[in-house]
């Protein structure tokens, strides 16, 4: 065993063994994410090994959680069958319960459980009123975590010194159709998401997780007997807000509101074109934001429409999709673009039809959060429309200050360390959008956000 293997081993040992409740019947793999598509609401999702009725008590003194929340739905349990094992998994018992009600800005502490145990008690915070430009909302975006030392790496960089209210992961999350060594390609191992869930309960039990599907989540394993369901796990272990965005997918893609921002969430591995249902939810979903509301419209995806790197360019999901969908983005003036798959950072400037133009979307590849599979290293020559680039490990923090200003960095892991590689501001206006570089300090805004508390002086006008 390597000195980095070993510890790899001790590092994910210590993230499993903080997360797993002490009583084996209490609910474990806690995490939340918004429940609706206002933010009055919070989901929580957890397993337990018994089969029991659950419940959420919560409420903002943890010494009197007077409120409470049923199950959304009963309690389940899915099967699966790998093509290369004669083994049926199946998975713990899921729950899912929705905290309605919720004040903006307010800490609330939950715990939840049934008649065999309850969890410990969690907190999180609410994030600013729907619409709310009277203070920054603050968002970590991340891509392909996977469940590895440079993935704890990257969350513990998270969780350390930026308060974001939420976090979005644009696909590839747990891995658990990658192969070990010595097993077959895409052996789909579900305990893998299950150790994924417990590593990433110490994080997402206390600040609600926003997530898509990418590549890793299809988990199409072959011929019968093998399961036959596409997304099966990811669709069972999450609740994302899609009903109140009018998509019937399940998580596979929805859209929410947040603070002053439209969130879209889309799939680049279903069908996506003018008479799919995707594309015609997303034109809908599109055509009725209203931007006095939500001034920023962020779209999400896996696959990037836009990469320079020599890995997974030029793939059927990115070139295909950006030629049915990019028109449409274009036309409702979408903000940002952010997506994974490609494990290497990549800024670009606002770019439309593979040019810059200030009437374009900046698009920003994040798909390096410390997946086993390691960076992707090398480029082509540097499009005019590539800003920044870097096959690093890391993760993302966008501001949004008001209507027109957002600042958003790049933090790469360096020996355990957050480093700042990539600092702009994004300020638009009816003429276009444009990136300013980080001595721009109009407003008196703190180039370094790290915490909300460290704003100085009036917001940017």
């Amino acid at each position: 065993m390597t000195g980095r293997t070993c510890l790899a081993f001790v590092a994910l040992a210590v993230a499993l063994a903080a997360a797993l409740p002490l009583d084996q019947d209490a609910p474990t793999q806690v995490h939340i994410n918004l429940g609706d598509n206002e933010g009055t609401s919070m989901v929580v999702s957890w397993i337990t090994n018994a089969a029991t009725d659950g419940y959420v008590q919560f409420g903002t003194d943890p010494d009197h959680l007077d409120s409470s929340a049923d199950q959304m739905e009963k309690a389940y349990r899915y099967n699966f069958r790998s093509t290369y094992s004669p083994e049926v998994y199946t998975s713990g018992l899921i729950h899912h319960a929705n905290m309605t009600g919720l004040e903006p800005n307010t800490q609330y502490f939950y715990r939840c459980g049934g008649k065999q145990g309850t969890s410990t008690t969690f907190n999180f915070t609410t994030p600013p009123p729907l619409g709310s430009v009277e203070e920054p909302l603050y968002i970590a975006m991340i891509g392909d975590l996977g469940q590895t030392t440079d993935s704890i790496s990257t969350l513990d960089h998270i969780r350390a010194d930026f308060e974001a209210h939420i976090t979005v992961l644009v696909g590839d999350l747990s891995y658990a159709d990658s192969a070990e060594q010595n097993e077959p390609t895409r052996n789909c191992t579900q305990k893998r998401w299950d150790s994924w869930g417990q590593i990433v309960e110490p994080y997402f039990a206390y600040q609600p997780l926003m997530v898509l599907p990418g590549n890793h989540e299809v988990e199409q394993v072959g011929p019968l007997p093998a399961t036959q369901e596409q997304f099966l796990a990811y669709q069972s272990r999450f609740r994302m807000p899609s009903p109140s965005s009018g998509s019937n997918s399940g998580n596979l893609y929805y859209s929410f509101n947040i603070g002053p921002a439209h969130y879209i969430m889309l799939n680049s591995y279903m069908d996506f074109n003018h008479s799919d249902p995707q594309y015609m939810w997303l034109e809908e979903d599109l055509r009725k934001v209203d931007r006095t509301v939500t001034p920023w419209v962020v779209c999400n995806m896996h696959a990037p429409w836009y990469n320079s790197d020599v890995h997974h360019h030029d793939e059927y999901e990115e070139t295909a999709m950006r030629a049915s969908m990019e028109d449409l983005l274009h036309q409702y003036r979408v903000d940002f673009v952010f997506s994974g798959h490609v494990h290497a950072y990549e800024r670009m400037y606002p770019t439309y039809n593979n040019k810059t133009d200030p009437t374009g979307t900046t698009y920003i590849n994040i798909g390096d959060g410390g997946n086993r599979e390691g960076p992707a290293e090398g480029y082509f020559p540097q499009p005019e429309w590539s800003a920044y680039r870097e096959p690093v490990f890391g993760h993302g923090r966008l501001a949004l200050f008001n209507a027109t200003h957002a600042h958003f960095t790049w933090h790469k892991n360096v020996d355990s360390e957050p480093v700042v590689s990539d600092d702009v501001w994004v300020i638009k206006s009816e003429s276009g959008t444009r990136h300013v570089g980080p001595k721009f300090d109009g407003g008196h805004i703190k180039r370094q956000y790290g915490h909300k508390t460290e704003r100085a002086g009036p917001i940017l006008a």
